[in-house]
């Protein structure tokens, strides 16, 4: 039997570079789907999905419930905490699904965020009831409650327990129990399902990016449209600095060291290709592009070369200037009789050496 995890968020497989860097538990579909083909690969006919999950991207669940109802042979689930959201119709692809009798079970309707015109939120609402829709079809594969009492239990959030789930026909066991215990621990939401902003994922990725040495190809892969299950508000999911420092100070410090190495390095490089390219006679440049206003050494090769451009114009100015007093003295014309004289000398000293070696 091979064991898959699905824990923590389900996000995008496009997005699971950055949980992975934050250190945050996160599935995404390449993750399962991997997993599904190695077990394939060996030969099994049965899965074990273990999920403690409060939820994510409707697109990624729906992609992971799609991989495991292809798989052929047998999914066996088992919910150990949490099974949220985006993380119940995933568990709706297993043929037989258990739950810890200390588990919460939670269903509710998707959300997303918009603006725009009347027009705009009405297609987003039509688009939303087309989603719930959709989630709705995969708990009728096994509760035989009727749609419109799911639609209910998902317009008012419900929370379950184990038997309640049981008894509603969302799972098919209870593990360690046949009922719950008077008081049940549940999961705070607000620390378990809470997903990064787009703004956040598209800051990470671009400083991920940078700091590779393959530049990947500019292909920007994007889901349709942000579809939160989390049963989050929007200003419930706003990170800033200040909120991540209180709330994750180590974390905080982690993100801080880390852009202090990589300011420090880029730094030292910037000076080393400054330095590659200091010539005599450019010092002040070089000492500018250091220290004072920080330039690249692109910016500093390009200003050297038109100092050195501007250095020939000032040389042939210069000397233009120097030779300007010349213009102004007479000439002289040389005596006719002394040039001849000096040549007539000049052919004689000649003919004698000549004559001599004869």
């Amino acid at each position: 039997m091979k064991k898959i995890e699905i824990k923590g968020h389900i996000v995008g497989d496009d997005h699971l570079e950055v949980y992975q860097w934050f250190g945050i538990n996160a599935t995404s579909p390449s993750l399962v789907k991997n997993a599904i083909a190695e077990a394939e690969a060996e030969g099994e006919k049965e899965l074990l999905i273990e999920i403690n999950s409060g939820g994510g991207s409707v697109w990624a669940g729906a992609e992971i419930y799609y991989a495991l109802k292809k798989f052929d042979g047998t999914v066996k689930g088992e919910i150990s905490s949490l099974a949220a959201s985006a993380a119940t119709f995933i568990a709706m692809a297993c043929d037989h699904l258990s739950m810890s009798m200390l588990a919460q079970f939670m269903i509710h309707g998707a959300s997303t965020w918009q603006q725009g015109n009347h027009q705009n939120m009405a297609d987003a609402s039509d688009f939303l009831k087309n989603i719930d829709d959709s989630i709705i079809s995969s708990y009728l594969t096994k509760t035989s409650l009727s749609r419109e009492e799911i639609r209910e239990l998902m317009n008012k959030d419900t929370w379950m327990t184990a038997q309640q789930a049981f008894d509603k026909g969302f799972i098919d066991e209870i593990l360690f129990g046949n009922s719950t215990p008077d008081a049940v621990a549940s999961v705070s939401v607000a620390d378990n399902t809470m997903l990064l902003s787009q703004d956040v994922i598209d800051k990470v990725k671009a400083e991920i990016l940078a700091s590779k040495t393959v530049v990947p190809d500019s292909v920007n892969v994007v889901e349709p449209q942000a579809i939160n299950l989390t049963n989050k508000k929007e200003d419930d999911v706003v990170m800033d600095l200040q909120a991540l420092q209180n709330e994750h100070p180590e974390l905080f410090n982690q993100v801080k060291n880390m852009g202090y190495e990589e300011g420090v390095n880029a730094e030292n490089a910037r000076i080393k290709e400054i330095e590659d390219l200091a010539m005599p006679g450019n010092e002040t440049l070089v000492n500018a592009a250091k220290f004072e206003n920080k330039s690249t050494a692109a910016d500093l090769a390009v200003a050297i070369v038109k100092a050195e451009k501007q250095k020939g114009a000032n040389f042939l100015e210069n000397r233009k200037e120097d030779a300007a007093p010349l213009n102004d003295v007479p000439g002289t014309q040389e005596n006719p009789v002394n040039k001849d004289s000096k040549e007539e000398n000049l052919v004689n000293e000649l003919t004698n050496i000549w004559g001599g070696k004869k």
